[in-house]
């Protein structure tokens, strides 16, 4: 077995949810695995049983004179979106994995992460453009479908309204509290303006910091607010009765494979407004199941813009959103009207989805597990 740093980059859930899917496999096979961690990749991370577990910024002045005695006892890098693990990983001659999420949302990917000795892309969004432009420059390119845990695909379905807010926020990038309110309006929206009152309980799921706070001040015994670890998000998400969610990429992925029928809240971020797009393409998400700013403002065109300026774009339109009563008033009449329509439209809604999910690979935990180990083997043949 080998001997495993694994590291995601403190970005929102997306990429250590992906890191847990997989590391969950590889530590059942006996593994020896180390999880460093920032933000909100530590708090998820911290809930699986890795053999140790850092809490340290991996983007600090720091990290890298901190983490290279870790490194330089380990076989291998697995890194989930966190750039300065790789620059240090290559630098003391640690053999190196990459696992991209977002290869389709990229305005540049650099030479030092094109060159990692296996590079895992997982399939979702169109990514034609920087297939062309990346491709060939790849060192060890593998793609695989879409990376879930299904473990819990047959449970019973319960009375419960989930609403899944992701990781919330991103160090660098946005904060809630600084550059947007959206977890708080929006549970505003849902506690005062929708009938929830054929569900027993209604379950609001994000970010560690944020749950607490949004606990204090709306939590009931129907209306709960927590963290969850991965796994249990999972449970909950599979045995919901109805679902809405922000439109992340991968806990829509994970639903699409549950075959779950979901609402798209209105995007976060600018990648998911993006997403949004994407999904209203392949008709995953419609004007009955989401909601777009571009539904109620003049349309932006995002997609593969420099990612800075298009946040600084995003977050104007995200504070337009909030501060206007009248569409947040359309929004909560759209989502009613949604929990309320008929099972058959929800069917359709399930048929796309398993149609989208069939197009794009299937499921590649299996293959992104198996390519890990031969990675491996093959490393160790070579000392």
């Amino acid at each position: 077995m080998a001997r495993i740093v694994a590291v995601a980059e403190n970005f929102a859930f997306g990429p250590i949810s992906k890191l847990l899917t997989i590391t969950e496999q590889l530590l059942k096979q006996g593994h020896d695995i180390t999880f460093i961690g920032e933000g909100t990749a530590y708090q998820l991370g911290k809930k699986q049983k890795f053999t140790k577990i850092y809490h340290h910024n991996t983007d600090g002045v720091d990290y890298k004179k901190w983490a290279k005695p870790i490194f330089q006892k380990a076989d291998v890098l697995l890194s989930s979106g966190d750039r300065s693990s790789i620059l240090l990983a290559q630098e003391i001659g640690l053999p190196t994995i990459w696992l991209d999420i977002l290869f389709w949302w990229w305005d540049d990917i650099p030479e030092y992460l094109l060159n990692a000795d296996l590079y895992i892309q997982q399939n979702s969004l169109y990514n034609g453009r920087n297939m062309k432009r990346y491709a060939n420059k790849t060192k060890n390119m593998k793609i695989v479908g879409p990376i879930i845990d299904l473990q819990y695909h047959k449970e019973k379905l319960k009375n419960q309204l989930l609403i899944a807010f992701g990781g919330m926020e991103a160090a660098g990038w946005y904060q809630i509290g600084k550059d947007s309110n959206y977890p708080y309006t929006i549970s505003q929206l849902i506690i005062n303006k929708i009938d929830t009152s054929d569900y027993k309980s209604v379950l609001f799921v994000g970010n560690e910091r944020i749950t607490k706070d949004l606990s204090k001040k709306y939590g009931t015994d129907k209306f709960r607010f927590v963290m969850l670890p991965h796994n249990e998000m999972l449970y909950e998400m599979a045995r919901s009765e109805d679902i809405l969610m922000v439109p992340g990429l991968e806990t829509p992925l994970e639903a699409f494979a549950y075959n779950q029928p979901i609402f798209f809240l209105p995007p976060s971020n600018s990648s998911q407004y993006v997403q949004l797009d994407e999904f209203r393409k392949f008709k995953l998400a419609t004007k009955i199941n989401s909601i777009h700013f571009a539904d109620y403002y003049p349309y932006k065109n995002l997609a593969g813009k420099n990612l800075r300026h298009i946040m600084e774009v995003f977050l104007k339109e995200l504070s337009r959103f909030e501060h206007s009563d009248s569409v947040l008033e359309s929004c909560a009449e759209r989502i009613n009207n949604y929990l309320h329509q008929s099972k058959r439209e929800k069917l359709k809604q399930i048929d796309n989805e398993k149609k989208f999910i069939a197009s794009i690979g299937g499921n590649g935990l299996k293959e992104s597990v198996s390519l890990i180990n031969k990675f491996i083997t093959a490393q160790r043949k070579r000392r």
